[in-house]
């Protein structure tokens, strides 16, 4: 498990220490790419940072087009949302799954998702889902915006799948996305994206971050180790049991800091359990963004005095 991060310069000065280098005679920005090839091969996500577009003073994508760039810092995309306003609500978006889906515009039959679902349909089913009366089933509509959003999209494709007309191009009702050269790609011509993705960590000077675990600071000092020395053992300067012993150091320590980053503590044990021992399979977790996957299933019954 990773908890924090340090800058890649401790690293740096590891090499510097343990290999008894003199400053301002080697190529430290070769220290820098060499450790950051290593942190790349190691691969474990915990290793790199949750961002969300439009959270934390990261900037929210704007549509224009049908599409919209990445951000600089993007490694790993986790989810996608829409929304046609800046302040949302957003809506879940899948992976586009036809060969025309991209460049064209939702079925004219499709409407906006609050305008056609009433304030009575939602209290009705709110009132089945949590077992409340009508007067607190509408306060819990009206004190939770992403219930009402999230109540009124699956209303809304429910209701609107038996009259979709198909189009040229397009088939789906859906909110739909491809991912290509650095671009988002959409069935939307405009609007905004909450980009939920993983981001490489850097310090203040835009040095990368490393997880502060032993096991990583070795793995990466014996990746440089293993680069530097590898052009002095190819023209013979340097025995084969030298560089052997760094390139088996590396591959010893790279797969240690990759179980260490993926083992989970105990909070993060119980979410995983609470996701495998289901009565009730949850297949709508992607539209509620996940967010209810690690909680404890509570199964009620009905027949109960």
């Amino acid at each position: 498990m990773i908890y924090k991060l340090v800058s890649i310069k401790n690293i740096i000065a590891k090499v510097f220490a343990d290999l008894d280098l003199q400053e301002g005679t080697h190529r430290i920005s070769d220290f820098i790419t060499w450790a950051g090839e290593a942190m790349e091969k190691i691969g474990a996500f915990p290793q790199f940072v949750n961002k969300v577009t439009g959270k934390d003073d990261v900037p929210i994508l704007e549509l224009e087009g049908y599409q919209a760039r990445l951000p600089y810092d993007f490694h790993q995309l986790i989810q996608l949302a829409y929304g046609k306003t800046e302040e949302g609500p957003f809506y879940p978006m899948r992976r586009a799954s036809g060969s025309m889906e991209w460049g064209s515009k939702l079925n004219e039959s499709s409407s906006d998702v609050d305008s056609v679902v009433s304030d009575s349909d939602l209290v009705t089913v709110v009132m089945d889902l949590y077992d409340l009366d009508y007067v607190s089933a509408l306060s819990k509509i009206n004190t939770e915006p992403n219930l009402r959003s999230q109540l009124s999209y699956l209303l809304n494709n429910k209701a609107d799948s038996s009259n979709v007309k198909p189009s040229a191009t397009s088939n789906t009702i859906d909110y739909t996305y491809t991912i290509t050269n650095n671009w988002i790609k959409t069935n939307q011509e405009t609007g905004y994206l909450m980009l939920s993705y993983q981001a490489v960590p850097v310090d203040c000077d835009g040095y990368p971050m490393i997880p502060d675990l032993a096991s990583f600071h070795e793995a990466i000092y014996w990746y440089i180790n293993m680069k530097y020395l590898y052009p002095k053992w190819a023209q013979g300067r340097v025995r084969d049991a030298v560089y052997y012993d760094a390139r088996s150091s590396w591959n010893f320590y790279r797969k240690q800091s990759y179980a260490e980053a993926l083992m989970p503590d105990r909070d993060e044990m119980e979410s995983i359990k609470n996701a495998w021992l289901r009565l009730v399979p949850n297949i709508n977790q992607h539209s509620e963004f996940f967010s209810t996957l690690g909680e404890q299933e509570i199964v009620w019954n009905h027949n109960r005095v």
